[in-house]
């Protein structure tokens, strides 16, 4: 066997490989008697043909194709072993010369994993953020919490709808018609001025009363999220059930008590630590994400480009798919995004780029740092994650589950690369 190297950019190589004419006749012959036993042609016992007939009938490529299947992996193994390689892809292969008495010559194209130069990755310079919690950011927080304690109540005098009540509503739907599928609506609740439905809606809501009915012709702009109205006119046959009006709660000491807290001051207090803490979260997680990022700048990757290639391709497919299932396409979205398909791929390469570069390089200071996930931690966080105490043998049986759909390294992968950006925010020079 002769085999002739050729690197590319990255960490892309071919091995151009050429199975000598002997060695490529016994394992077409070992084929052949491999797939001659099933099968039966009229005139011969079953599994007896004569080869020429064989090929005559099933084709020279059939059997071809199965010297390939016994060929490649021996010798992609041997060439995995003696340039002691670590592919980070499905290798592709390429017949270049199978034919009559002459050597078998294919390529075999591998993406190995890229050779990683880390930088200075301790002691990372970075600054953090004053943590401060506003006013009117804890005022917006108790507007939250006074609009979730909001009741609606019905109004007991007899009078028409006005803007800003509250109705319920029972209704159909049609378009030509044709009552929509799902297009009955018990005890709708709607706001009298609501922007969710265009305004010609509320507009006919005003001046009924309770008890009353009224045909509601609504014509849906295009721009209208919902497909299955957009552009279109279409009927809405209401009943009016009920007419309500807000009754909101004032911020005050009893407002407190009822979410149990001694006084509003405290309440207030509350929120704001819980603010802080949220802030605080948000910083570190905005330092590690600095941290990370100036480590992967200045240490040295060279990204195969095929592999980049690779997942821009499967993601561009993962969002083609997703677009279908809504009732899209990929022209749409880029026409809504104002794209051009050669600018999408172009913004997902730079991203896949970073991504894979970041992955490699936070792996590498895992395996200087010796950085490990040992089998008792991921069973800390499978129990954690299903957030209940489990038996031995449940935690057994999630184990053996994510094994089998290729997660349960997934979990650990993630899981280690959460140690490692620890390990960098330790030992980083955080100055405030």
């Amino acid at each position: 066997m002769q085999v002739a190297i050729e690197k590319k950019e990255g960490a892309e190589i071919s091995f151009k490989i050429e199975i000598p004419q002997e060695k490529v006749e016994a394992e077409l012959s070992q084929a052949f008697y491999r797939l001659v036993k099933d099968v039966q042609v009229p005139g011969f016992r079953k599994g007896k043909i004569p080869r020429k007939i064989f090929e005559k009938r099933f084709g020279e490529e059939t059997l071809q194709e199965e010297a390939i299947k016994k060929i490649y992996p021996e010798v992609y193994q041997k060439i995995v072993n003696e340039h002691n390689l670590i592919p980070i892809i499905e290798p592709t292969i390429e017949i270049v010369q199978f034919s009559g008495n002459k050597p078998l010559i294919f390529k075999i194209n591998l993406v190995n994993k890229p050779e990683i130069k880390l930088g200075k990755y301790k002691e990372a310079k970075v600054k953090k953020r004053k943590i401060e919690v506003a006013a009117d950011e804890i005022e917006a927080v108790l507007k939250q919490f006074q609009k979730q304690h909001t009741n609606y109540i019905p109004l007991e005098e007899e009078r028409e709808v006005r803007e800003g009540n509250w109705v319920v509503l029972d209704y159909q739907i049609f378009h030509e018609k044709r009552l929509l599928l799902r297009g009955t609506q018990k005890n709708f609740f709607f706001k009298v001025g609501s922007s969710s439905l265009p305004s010609s809606f509320s507009e006919g809501l005003i001046g009924l009363k309770k008890g009353e009915k009224k045909d509601l012709e609504i014509q849906f702009p295009s721009s209208y999220p919902q497909k299955d109205f957009a552009g279109k006119e279409i009927m809405f046959k209401i009943a009016l059930k009920e007419i309500r009006e807000e009754k909101v709660p004032p911020l005050d000491d009893k407002f407190a008590k009822d979410l149990k807290f001694d006084s509003l001051k405290n309440f207030k207090k509350h929120l704001q630590e819980q603010l802080k803490e949220t802030k605080e979260k948000w910083e570190e997680k905005r330092l590690k994400k600095e941290i990370i990022d100036k480590i992967v700048n200045t240490s040295h990757i060279n990204i195969p480009p095929s592999l980049v290639k690779r997942r821009a391709e499967e993601r561009i497919k993962e969002l083609e798919d997703r677009l279908k299932k809504e009732g899209s396409t990929l022209q749409s979205y880029l026409e809504k995004e104002k794209l051009s398909e050669k600018e999408l791929r172009a913004r997902l390469n730079q991203e896949l780029e970073k991504g894979i570069s970041t992955f490699f390089i936070l792996e590498a200071i895992a395996k200087q740092e010796k950085i490990k996930v040992e089998e008792k931690e991921i069973e800390e966080r499978l129990k954690s994650s299903v957030n209940k105490e489990i038996k031995e043998a449940e935690l057994n049986r999630i184990k053996n589950n994510l094994a089998a759909r290729g997660e349960l390294s997934t979990v650990a992968a993630r899981m280690r690369e959460e140690k490692v950006i620890n390990f960098l925010y330790e030992a980083a020079k955080i100055s405030e």
